[in-house]
């Protein structure tokens, strides 16, 4: 039996070397890939927000073409022939390089998951994905990109246009005339307060002076001089967001929590006094324990952003770890309980879902604007 397996091996390894010998002998070509003339992208208008990172999956269509191809992008232009080549400029991007978990113990712990590679804003992967880095803001942001920054309506002037050289070793094909149109800079969400056209405070349509506002979502709190519960959306107890940043330092890692009564009055956070604080955001102290710093105007975690790190559900993200789509936006719930009348406990919620792209020093502030909230027992 063992000579039998071996002399197949040997008939096998006879004919490999004399097929390979062959070639030489007739001059046979090399075999070569397949690039199929229908290749192409499905999708040809892509639009992304400065300051998130996006991938567009499968929109190339190979048609059977051989891989590995090579695709790069030439030709960057303006939809007038300006030059748009900026696109195309590398430039340091915080990369992951480990698997985030949201189990991370420290700032520290989470640094080293991140390296700084050098990408262009625009990139097509191996597979053709289309790709667009976070590393570039809209100069309304501070940044020198140019967006689509005065109306609601894109002129063929304001788009970007590239194409896309496909290279293998069967031959090369370009497919033209891709587009990219790139909004200005949300640095944070909900931005119901912000124009995303503009970048000013949002006004509802622009000839109104009527700020346009975030409103909180409140679950079982009365207000102090009704005994009712507060509905943050009526007049009589409006309660408003604000989502800002307190200093100018870029390089910031603070995250703070605010409330303020209707007199503008800072509520000591240690009133939230049935808030899990360790399993609202996922952050540390200024001493790198885990859970916030405690002061009696606001309360504050040390973080690194965006918020959430990565779109995977953790106990920080709306839904939770059993949300198993979730992971896309941060969640926090501040909490108290009060005995209300007819000896009934009550317990009193802020939520809030919520994103932050741009890194700095940010606070969020739940100001109850007409109505305080009641946190004594009847």
């Amino acid at each position: 039996m063992q000579n039998k397996i071996k002399y197949r091996a040997f008939v096998l390894l006879t004919a490999a070397v004399a097929f390979s010998g062959c070639r030489k002998i007739f001059n046979l070509p090399t075999e070569k890939s397949y690039l199929s003339t229908q290749a192409t992208y499905a999708q040809k208008d892509f639009s992304f927000i400065l300051g998130r990172t996006y991938v567009y999956n499968g929109v190339f269509n190979s048609d059977n073409s051989t891989f590995p191809i090579d695709f790069t992008i030439t030709n960057p232009r303006f939809g007038d022939g300006r030059d748009a080549s900026d696109m195309l400029k590398k430039i340091p991007t915080l990369v992951w390089t480990q698997e985030y978990t949201g189990k991370e113990t420290s700032l520290a712990q989470i640094a080293a998951k991140r390296k700084l590679e050098n990408h262009s804003p625009l990139e097509i992967r191996g597979n053709g994905d289309v790709m667009w880095w976070n590393n570039v803001r809209s100069k309304i942001r501070g940044g020198t990109f140019d967006a689509a920054t005065i109306d609601t309506v894109v002129y063929p002037q304001q788009k970007r246009y590239f194409d896309v050289k496909l290279t293998n070793s069967g031959g090369s094909r370009t497919i033209k005339d891709l587009t990219v149109t790139t909004q200005v800079d949300q640095p944070y969400s909900p931005v119901d307060d912000y124009n995303i056209y503009t970048g000013q405070p949002n006004t509802g349509t622009p000839n109104s002076h009527q700020i346009q506002h975030i409103f909180a979502q409140l679950f079982n709190i009365d207000g102090e001089t009704t005994g009712t519960n507060i509905d943050p959306h009526a007049a009589s107890s409006l309660v408003y967001v604000y989502i800002r940043k307190f200093s100018d330092d870029s390089t910031g890692h603070r995250l703070r929590f605010k409330f303020l009564n209707k007199d503008s009055l800072e509520i000591n956070p240690k009133r939230f006094s049935a808030t899990k604080w360790l399993e609202q955001v996922h952050g540390f102290t200024a001493d790198g324990a885990p859970g916030p710093d405690f002061t009696d105007t606001y309360v504050e975690y040390n973080v690194a952003y965006p918020i959430p790190l990565a779109k995977i559900p953790t106990k920080y993200t709306s839904g939770g770890v059993a949300n198993i789509n979730g992971g896309g936006s941060a969640h926090v719930e501040f909490s108290y309980s009060r005995v209300a009348q007819g000896g009934i406990r009550k317990t009193g919620v802020i939520l809030q879902d919520f994103n932050i792209y741009e890194p700095g020093d940010w606070e969020i502030v739940f100001h109850f604007k007409t109505e305080n909230p009641k946190f004594d027992n009847d």
